[in-house]
C-alpha cells in the first residue's frame, strides 16, 4: 500500500496567489477503509548557528525557534472506502500570503533552510497504519515584487518598483598585489601582476552574471581564474550574531596561462535552490558575495626541484565584491 503526490507542474515553482494542482495517487492490494483523506501545506524558515561563530557548545544546545511562514490543512475527500488497485484523487489548494507574513522564495543553505512542503495523508483507524506522502514545492516571487529588500539604500522598498527602473549594476575592479590582504609569495610580491575587468553586481535571479577581465602583467604563470559564488548567512540568537561565509559553487573562467591584454568573458549561471532575492530580517539575513579567484604557479625552492623538476606550488590572489540579487 502506498500514497503518492503528483504535482500538474513539473518544476514544482508556484508563485502567489498560485493554486497548487495535482493528484494523490493511493496504491492499494485490497480495499481500504478510511476515515478521510487530508492535505497539508507548511512552509517554515530553519536556522542554525555556526559553530564555528558561537562555539560547539551554544550550537548544540541553544536553539533556535523555526520561524512559520504558512500552515493550511485541507480536507481532500470524506470518509468511505477505497477499492483495490490504483485510486487518483485530484486536489487543489491556494497558496496564499498569509496577512500580515510574507513568505519568503525557497532556499537551502548550510544554516537558513527555507523550505515549502505539502503533506497527503490517509486517515485510519487508532490500531492501523497511518499512510502518507510529502513532496516539497519551491515558492518564487512574482516578476516584479520583491518580498524583503532591506538592503536597500535609504529604506526604500522595491515592492512596488517596476521592471523597468531596475538595471543590472557593472562593477570594476582590479587585483594587483598591493590589493591583497594575506601574505602572497616574495616572486609575485617583486615582479608584481594585475588583473582588471568589470562584472555585474546586481542583478536578477532570471539572468546571469556576466563581465569580462583582462590579464594586463602577471610576473609568473596564471594556472586558472575560477569565479566563487559565496553566501553569508547571519543569525541572531539572543544577544548574540553568528554570521557564517560558504561557498556555493566555483565556475573557470580560464585554464593555463592566460594570454595578456585579452579579454576573457565572465559568464556564470545562479543555482535555484541553492540562491534568493537578498534580504535581511530581525531574525535573519541572506546575502552573497563574488570572488574573483587567480592561482599563480609559483616554483619551489631548488632543494625541491632536484627530486622533482617538474614541481611546482599555488599561490592564489582574489578579489571578493557584494552581489545584490533580486527577482524582477
Amino acid at each position: 500500500m502506498s500514497v503518492v503526490i503528483k504535482l500538474n507542474r513539473v518544476d514544482r515553482v508556484y508563485r502567489p496567489p498560485d493554486v497548487i494542482g495535482g493528484t494523490i495517487i493511493v496504491d492499494t492490494p485490497s480495499s481500504v477503509s478510511h476515515q478521510g483523506v487530508r492535505l497539508t501545506a507548511v512552509g517554515h524558515i530553519m536556522l542554525q548557528l555556526s559553530p564555528r561563530q558561537v562555539g560547539v557548545f551554544e550550537a548544540l544546545y541553544k536553539s533556535v525557534k523555526p520561524i512559520e511562514l504558512m500552515h493550511k490543512v485541507v480536507d481532500i475527500q470524506a470518509p468511505g472506502k477505497l477499492p483495490r488497485g490504483e485510486t487518483e484523487i485530484p486536489f487543489a489548494i491556494s497558496l496564499e500570503t498569509p496577512k500580515g507574513g510574507k513568505l519568503f522564495e525557497s532556499f537551502h543553505g548550510a544554516y537558513i533552510n527555507i523550505q515549502y512542503l505539502l503533506t497527503a495523508e490517509l486517515i485510519r483507524g487508532y490500531l492501523q497504519k497511518q499512510m502518507s506522502s510529502m513532496i516539497e514545492f519551491m515558492v518564487e516571487e512574482r516578476n516584479g515584487i520583491c518580498f524583503s529588500s532591506a538592503w536597500y539604500n535609504f529604506g526604500l522598498l522595491l515592492e512596488q518598483i517596476p521592471r523597468g527602473l531596475i538595471e543590472s549594476t557593472t562593477v570594476n575592479f582590479y587585483i594587483t598585489h598591493d590589493t591583497q590582504k594575506h601574505m602572497i609569495s616574495p616572486v609575485l610580491r617583486s615582479g608584481g601582476f594585475k588583473i582588471t575587468g568589470r562584472v555585474v553586481t546586481q542583478c536578477s535571479l532570471s539572468e546571469y552574471v556576466t563581465g569580462e577581465l583582462t590579464v594586463e602583467h602577471s610576473c609568473v604563470p596564471i594556472s586558472s581564474i575560477d569565479l566563487q559564488l559565496l553566501r553569508v548567512e547571519s543569525v541572531a540568537a539572543s544577544d548574540r550574531t553568528a554570521t557564517e561565509t560558504s561557498e556555493i559553487q566555483s565556475t573557470q573562467v580560464a585554464d593555463g596561462d592566460v594570454c595578456r591584454g585579452l579579454a576573457v568573458p565572465i559568464y556564470m549561471v545562479l543555482p535555484r535552490l541553492l540562491t534568493c532575492p537578498t534580504l535581511a530580517t530581525g531574525a535573519f539575513s541572506l546575502e552573497f558575495e563574488l570572488s574573483i579567484v587567480v592561482t599563480f604557479e609559483v616554483g619551489l625552492s631548488r632543494h625541491a626541484l632536484l627530486y622533482d623538476p617538474n614541481a611546482t606550488k599555488m599561490v592564489s590572489a582574489n578579489e571578493t565584491l557584494p552581489l545584490r540579487l533580486m527577482r524582477i
